[in-house]
């Protein structure tokens, strides 16, 4: 199964490597045994589809929300997803979605299926979900929540890193 994951991601070009070399032998051709075996190198594949709806007008207060569509493809035992701040590190505008100066009150906070939301303005960012064995194509969506408390003027934006990491390096 591995064997078959690493070469369909090489055919649609994810991977730039060549396809490893399977080994078949047959130490005993009378009891009909044969052993198959293959190395596959750590591969890691993250697709993401646009959001259903955009967070970016606020008419009143209430909590609005958005997703997106991941699908992943790992060769490794196990991996990981997080969202990151793409824009800073650390401060007030860490996790917050902003219109020029403007900063609305509350993070934007994530989640992976009926898992808690975690907010956006942490230093760590949040790991999402996790897989613990080789997948292709596992499908995942990322929920995003915004609280707002009254009516914000203007029009947010935030832009987030969507990592896929292997839990060891």
């Amino acid at each position: 199964m591995k064997l078959r994951t690493f070469i369909a991601a090489a055919a649609v070009g994810a991977v730039a490597t060549a396809a490893p070399v399977a080994l078949a032998q047959t130490p005993d051709p009378i009891s009909g045994g044969t052993t198959i075996g293959a190395t596959v190198p750590s591969m890691l594949e993250l697709i993401i589809t646009q959001p259903k709806t955009g967070l970016t007008t606020f008419t009143k207060a209430k909590t609005y929300s958005s997703s997106f569509d991941v699908a992943v493809t790992t060769t490794d035992n196990a991996a990981q997803l997080s969202l990151a701040d793409g824009e800073v590190a650390s401060g007030s505008k860490l996790g917050r979605l902003a219109a020029g100066k403007k900063l609305l009150p509350l993070p934007l906070e994530a989640r992976v299926g009926k898992s808690s939301f975690a907010a956006l303005n942490a230093p760590v960012e949040p790991m999402l979900t996790s897989w613990s064995q080789p997948v292709a194509r596992a499908k995942a969506t990322v929920n995003l929540r915004q609280v707002v408390k009254a009516k914000a003027a203007g029009s947010y934006r935030k832009v987030f890193f969507v990592t896929l990491s292997t839990d060891t390096p």
